[in-house]
Order: structure tokens, then sequence, then C-alpha cells
């Protein structure tokens, strides 16, 4: 897929901006703060129905202005046309419009518009916490299945209110229903099934993806590898929803004293974490600076190839400003993978000239200069 025309109003800095972009590569140049990134940020947007920066949508409207808006047009592989709207007036739900439908849910377009996306911030991917790399799990998985996103939202729904329900009873010293409580926890436990084993079979699918694209970007025998690791597995593989159930099962037999005393869900896949390695240690323990940034792009790249090969359509690629911390070797090579994929890229930076120069003879892309009004 690639997007073909983009608009922007009153997006962070942006007043009204209006882009035609090339199906291939696109570099957005110009100084900091000239509103480069807010347009990777309005392409997100309209593909995952939010942006992939830290913030609320209250944050992204413009000064003094009370809402923004974004749209795209693009075009699937097959040559279908795609266009999505999204407006968003400050303290209101979102409105979204696309080909598929008008007044649309936010899960709804997930997926329909396939996006990677590189940025400084996500480098907590591979030596930040478990939360930083269940959300790497999350965010990729909600594009490519479906299911996925179903069961995130009823997991983090009902944690809600199983939660409210521990913590009432502490408050007032007593203990909670327990009618209500099992109740909750299997229910719980059958959309935590779901997606734990989601998440599992994903790992077991995107390894081979990450083991080959590591070794294209660093072109070195280094060993790296990349494992699920449940919260409740106690040594134990687990894959199928079912294998998931009965250690859930267990846990909470095991916990459930825990859990009343604490007033919190102490089990469960937002306690799972995943393992990241490189030549036998912990990559967030052992890995150097640039062994991190081999190992990001790598799962990045990983990604791009596992989501073009699931969803049966190639990805656009947004990389905000991630050549500043790479050397010579690593932008060549990986300016080479995107020329090579053939997929539509997306580059921020404030040296458009020096990238430029960095990419092969005859190489097609647009220059979108900075700033915008």
């Amino acid at each position: 897929m690639y997007v073909k025309s983009i608009i922007v109003e009153h997006l962070r800095n942006h007043e009204h901006s209006e882009l035609i972009c090339s199906p291939s590569l696109n570099i957005i140049s110009g100084l900091n703060g000239a509103g480069k990134t807010t347009i990777l940020e309005a392409i997100s947007i309209c593909g995952l129905s939010k942006t992939f920066l830290p913030g609320t949508d209250s944050d992204l409207i413009k000064h003094g202005k009370e809402s923004y808006t974004v749209s795209l047009q693009a075009v699937s592989d097959l040559g279908i046309p795609y266009k999505v709207g999204v407006r968003y007036i400050d303290g209101q739900r979102k409105l979204i419009n696309s080909s598929i439908g008008d007044r649309m849910n936010p899960k709804d377009i997930l997926g329909e518009l396939p996006l990677i996306i590189l940025s400084p911030d996500f480098k907590e991917i591979t030596f930040g916490a478990p939360d930083d790399r269940r959300r790497f799990m999350d965010a990729l998985l909600s594009q490519a299945k479906y299911v996925y996103v179903e069961s995130a939202i009823n997991l983090k729904k009902i944690i809600k209110q199983r939660n409210a329900l521990l913590q009432k009873a502490k408050m007032y010293g007593q203990k909670p229903d327990e009618a209500l409580l099992d109740i909750m926890t299997n229910q719980m436990m059958d959309a935590g099934s779901t997606l734990a084993s989601l998440r599992a079979q994903f790992i077991n699918e995107f390894t081979p993806h990450f083991l080959v694209a590591y070794k294209k970007i660093t072109d070195t025998d280094e060993q790296v590898g990349i494992v699920y690791l449940p919260d409740t597995a106690n040594g134990r593989t687990l894959i199928t929803k079912e294998d998931f159930s009965e250690s859930y099962m267990l846990a909470y037999r095991s916990l459930k004293e825990e859990e009343v005393r604490r007033g919190t869900t102490l089990f469960g896949p937002q306690k799972d974490d995943l393992e990241i390695s490189i030549n036998g240690g912990r990559a967030r323990e052992t890995a150097s600076q640039g062994q991190h940034k081999s190992l990001l792009i790598s799962i990045k790249w990983a990604e791009f190839t596992y989501l073009r090969d699931v969803r049966d359509e190639t990805p656009v690629l947004l990389f905000d400003d991630i050549f500043s911390e790479l050397d010579g070797n690593r932008t060549a090579r990986v300016l080479q993978q995107i020329l090579d994929s053939g997929a539509q890229t997306f580059i921020t930076t404030t040296e458009g000239e020096k990238l430029i120069a960095s990419l092969p003879m005859n190489t097609e892309y647009e220059m979108i200069n900075a700033p915008f009004e």
C-alpha cells in the first residue's frame, strides 16, 4: 500500500498542510520544531487512530484551536483506493470515516493501512521495562489480527472491573463477593488465555523474521533470540489457549488470598514479558549501544516482513529521525533494505541533503521541506 496524499489541519504547529507523496521514498527535511514529525503522526492517526508519541489527543490540537483533522488517500497493492479521515474535537469522541464506513470505532481501521514506525522513543523495546515490550507486541498484533484487538479490549475492561471489586473489599475490610469474583476471574482467564496464546504463537512466527533481519542489518555471526515469557509459566512451555487457561487457574488458586489482601490482580498477560538475547545474554543487560540500535532496527524490519505476510499488503514505513543515531555503515544498510523492499517510506531528518547524498544513483524520491504553515 502507499499513501497518495495527506491533509493536516490544526495538528500541533500545522495550520493547513497538503502533501502529494511519492510511492517510494519521501524525505521530510527541516530544523527541529518545523513540523516534520507531525506529518508522520498524521499518518499514524489515520492508520492506528492515534499518534505514536506519548500524550493525549488534546495535546495535539494547535494552540488556540478546538479540534484537529487529518485525512489521507492511499492505494492498496492491488490498486484499490482507500481513504480515511479522523477529526477530534477537544473532549469529544473521535469521528472516523473511511472507505469501509462512517462513524467508525478506532479498532475498525487497525490494519487497513498497515504501518511500521521507528522512532528514537522506541529504543525502550530492547532495554526498557516489560511494559515497553508488551506494547510492542500489542501494537503489531493489533494490526495483524482483529481477534487480538477484541481480546485486548475485553481483558482491559475485565481487569479494571475485577480490580475495582478487590479494591472496594479491601477498603471496607471485607472479603469480596466470592461468586462475583469467580465470574470475573473466569471472564479474565478466557480473554487473557486467548490474548496470551496469540502472543505465544506470534513470537514463534516472528522469530525467523527477526533472525533474518538481524543478519542482513549487521552482517555478523552474532546469535540473537526473542522468547515470550508468560508470568504464569513456572518453567512450562505455554502455547495454546488451554495451556494458558490451566496456568491461570493454578495461579488464581495460589494467589487468591494475596489478591484479596492487596486489592489487585496479581496474574495474567498484563504481567508477561519478552526476553531479547544476544550471544546468550539478556540484551538489556549485555548489549552495547551499537547492538541495541541494530536489535531495534532488526525488530522493526522483522515487523515489516511479518505484517506484510500476514496482511498480504505492503506496510508503509515511518522513520522519525533515526539516521542521526546511526553510523555510516548502518545507515547505508538500512537505506538499502528500504529500497530493496519496495515499500513506501517517510523519513524525517534535519540533514536532508546529506541523506540524499547517501542514496544510490537514480533513486526515486520526493523531498518535502519544512517548516509547514
